[in-house]
């Protein structure tokens, strides 16, 4: 059996910063469309089904679809982005399910790897052993598939068939149906993806998609969670076919990483005062699938890994940057906060999808939950 080496975030940012020397020359053709008819776009068939995220509306409806349990209270999951760190998430999650103490979320988001898991956890605890799974099947094992040649002149090294395999597998009629369930109940999925076209953060919400049903819900459902892991540089950008004023055209969406590492409070909520009192009601739990303190290591004297280690700075410095934003708007508003972070113990490596990482990262999740140190406010 072969074993092959796990493809480091270093050596892809190599590859992106040759891909742009080699690409100059080489442009995809795309329908043209205005910046008017993008703003009244919506996907064929569907309404009301994605946001802004500096979007009034998008509290509005929140607070208006999402109800709070027989005490009054609301309970919020976000989980962040990661690739394969996500499997740290899924384990500490499967491991809370378990125990029974998990919180029934009446809204949960998810960035990336998160908005992959996302849905899993939403449908409740009958699905929790996808969680635990999803990570370890063959199909994760092969994610990052070289596209050669093409992947260094037209967008994305890595082929995202593997990855579209991956969420059509799980993305079933059942699963459907069952987020749709949910949705009625006054709980909310949210998946954020960035349209690199306005430039803006985008919430899709999940259960308006499903409860649309038949396969038109499960289609765009599916190119929300593949345009949602679309890493940009290492897959390609996915084109989700939209319609305005009688015409229709393909939106460019990436991972919303770009924008944040997750997402749990609406910029148009950061930038103004709390509405309303929220302390007590509001309980928030971020998981991040990653580190965010810094760790100390000796870098060595070359271009890729100072690249490589700049990039780390400045991607744990972005993360931090929206948990403070996020602290203060709990700290003015009321609600509660608690963040779960990847161990210093557990190596950062978003992109080794290796079977034994991968294990090792989601028994990390559920140890840290065991243990009872998973969370810190």
């Amino acid at each position: 059996m072969i074993q092959r080496t796990p493809i480091s975030l270093r050596a892809v940012l190599a590859l992106c910063a040759l891909a742009v020397l080699l690409s100059g020359c080489i442009t995809l053709p795309r329908a043209h469309f205005t910046a008017a008819e993008q703003a009244i776009a919506q996907p064929p068939g569907f309404s009301q089904v994605r946001y802004a995220a500096d979007d009034p509306a998008l509290v509005t409806v929140m607070r208006q679809a999402i109800r709070a349990d027989a005490k009054g209270r609301v309970d919020i999951l976000a989980i962040s982005g990661g690739g394969a760190n996500g499997a740290y998430g899924a384990g500490l999650l499967y491991a809370w399910s378990k125990s029974g103490q998990e919180p029934r979320f009446q809204l949960i988001t998810g960035v990336s790897t998160g908005a992959l898991a996302a849905p899993l956890a939403f449908v409740g605890p009958g699905w929790n052993a996808k969680l635990r799974t999803a990570y370890a099947s063959p199909q994760v094992q092969r994610l990052l598939r070289s596209r050669g040649l093409l992947g260094l002149v037209t967008p994305g090294f890595f082929s995202r068939g593997p990855l579209e395999d991956l969420v059509k597998g799980y993305v079933t009629d059942e699963l459907i149906t069952a987020v749709a369930a949910e949705h009625r109940k006054g709980r909310r999925l949210l998946v954020a993806t960035t349209d690199l076209d306005t430039e803006r953060l985008v919430i899709w919400d999940m259960g308006a998609i499903a409860s649309r049903g038949g396969q038109g819900a499960r289609r765009l459902f599916t190119e929300v969670l593949v345009a949602a892991a679309s890493v940009p540089g290492v897959f390609p950008p996915a084109m989700i076919s939209v319609e305005a004023a009688g015409r229709t055209f393909a939106e460019m969406h990436v991972d919303a990483q770009t924008q944040g590492a997750f997402f749990a409070v609406p910029e148009s909520a950061l930038l103004q005062d709390p509405a309303r009192d929220i302390r007590d009601k509001v309980s928030l739990y971020i998981v991040i699938n990653g580190h965010v303190d810094s760790l100390f290591a000796v870098t060595p004297r070359a271009t890729i890994p100072v690249l490589g280690r700049a990039f780390d700075v400045a991607n744990k410095s972005a993360i931090r940057g929206i948990l403070v934003e996020t602290a203060q708007f709990c700290r003015s508003s009321g609600c509660t906060l608690q963040v779960s972070a990847l161990p210093a113990s557990v190596e950062d490596k978003p992109l080794d999808f290796g079977l034994h990482h991968v294990r090792d990262l989601f028994a990390a999740g559920v140890a840290a939950e065991l243990r009872g140190d998973a969370w810190r406010k």
